[in-house]
């Protein structure tokens, strides 16, 4: 283990990640909100779908859920077989020699693996503003109070990427998210910098929070200065709603509720309130993982009720949104667990990069600013590209 601590060490990281791509190898990179370390574990084993994720009988790892994959969720695990901080490497006792053999030998390899790139149809301006339009009039006949609809964007790669480079660019400037760079044989590259707290657990206290509506900050614009409609209020009362509503599914009644608040997330403001349940004043020993059962897909990426919403969603977007809108994060690691939904993010292929975002509608919903919302929740990743 030495010897591969050396090697590993000794790698460039934009070096270490094309081959670990090549090999078929899944890993995560990953630097949480208001931090300035990245954490970069590389798994060994193949990784494969929880069907019944259980939070505390989980090895250190990083999960990823796709937005389909709920009631039960599904999560992919990357475990933490090797973790490499600020150069230093650490080995899971749990992998066997065999493994590390096996791994020397593939490290250096090249056998290239490519990532589809089938540049697939994109909605236009106009089809996106009359899908909004549709989802207008069903919320008004009462087949729902709301429903996110979204749409991709397919860009060509430009000469010199480098996913390593792009995750730092993104880790420095978008501080107070969460930065991920992650890669699963056979579902891609992906990269994000998530302003949306799904679930945390660090054994003191369990948190998630309400997050939506959305502004542009102008050059030198104040937090105190946004002007939220009553669109933009209602939207953002509905997810505390839905939240409120998840408690009281299991009970629980002793949370704090702080906020609505305006935070900052790049050059874009949203709403936001924190939910906190302090494990001292109250004992639920698997609370993370039924409030993940319960929140995914919130209602700030699918729509409320769901059982009405998500089925139309799936009806009218017509694409597979993957990883996009579910969730990630490291599990169990360091003691703590935390999970972000996967908002402001790309999926990166051979030959094109992949842009999503969405747009919460209510029935005060403008085809058009909803459109142009969504350019704008794209441009946050896409203007660090070139």
């Amino acid at each position: 283990m030495k010897e591969l601590a050396s090697i590993l060490s000794l790698k460039q990281p934009e070096e270490l990640i094309d081959q670990l791509a090549e090999t078929g190898y899944s890993f995560a990179v990953w630097r949480m909100p208001n931090s300035t370390e990245s954490k970069f574990i590389i798994s060994l084993t193949e990784p494969t779908q929880i069907p019944d994720l259980q939070i505390a009988n989980t090895s250190p790892g990083f999960v990823i859920n796709a937005f389909g994959d709920n009631h039960p969720i599904k999560p992919y695990f990357i475990s933490a077989d090797i973790i490499i901080t600020n150069q230093n490497v650490e080995f899971s006792p749990n992998i066997s020699d065999v493994q590390i053999d096996a791994f020397k030998a593939q490290i250096n390899s090249i056998s290239k693996r490519k990532n589809p790139s089938n540049k697939a149809s994109q909605p236009t301006s106009n089809a996106f503003e009359e899908l909004v339009e549709r989802a207008v009039a069903e919320i008004q006949k009462g087949t729902f109070e709301k429903v996110v609809l979204s749409r991709f964007k397919d860009e060509e790669i430009p000469s010199g990427f480098s996913p390593w480079q792009f995750f730092e660019t993104i880790s420095t400037q978008y501080a107070n998210a969460f930065c991920s760079l992650s890669f699963i044989p056979g579902k891609g590259m992906w990269i994000g910098a998530s302003p949306e707290l799904l679930i945390s657990d660090d054994h003191n206290s369990f948190k998630t929070v309400a997050l939506a509506g959305t502004k542009r900050l102008e050059n030198g614009q104040k937090l105190s200065e946004i002007a939220w409609t009553q669109k933009e209020i209602e939207e953002q009362a509905l997810v505390s709603r839905y939240i409120i509503n998840c408690f009281k599914k299991i009970r629980l009644r002793e949370f704090h509720e702080h906020g609505p608040k305006t935070i900052q997330a790049g050059n874009l403001a949203h709403l936001k309130t924190e939910f906190v349940v302090d494990y001292s004043e109250v004992t639920f020993e698997d609370l993370a993982d039924q409030m993940l059962e319960l929140l995914h897909p919130t209602s700030a990426v699918c729509g409320m009720p769901i059982e009405h919403a998500k089925p139309w969603i799936k009806e009218v977007e017509n694409y597979d949104r993957e990883f996009y809108s579910g969730f990630l994060g490291p599990v169990n690691f360091e003691d703590s667990t935390s999970l972000f939904v996967n908002l402001r993010c790309m999926k990166v292929m051979d030959a094109y990069i992949r842009f999503f975002a969405g747009a919460g509608l209510t029935e005060d919903s403008d085809p058009q600013r909803e459109y142009e919302e969504t350019e704008i929740k794209m441009n946050v990743l896409k203007s660090k590209l070139y």
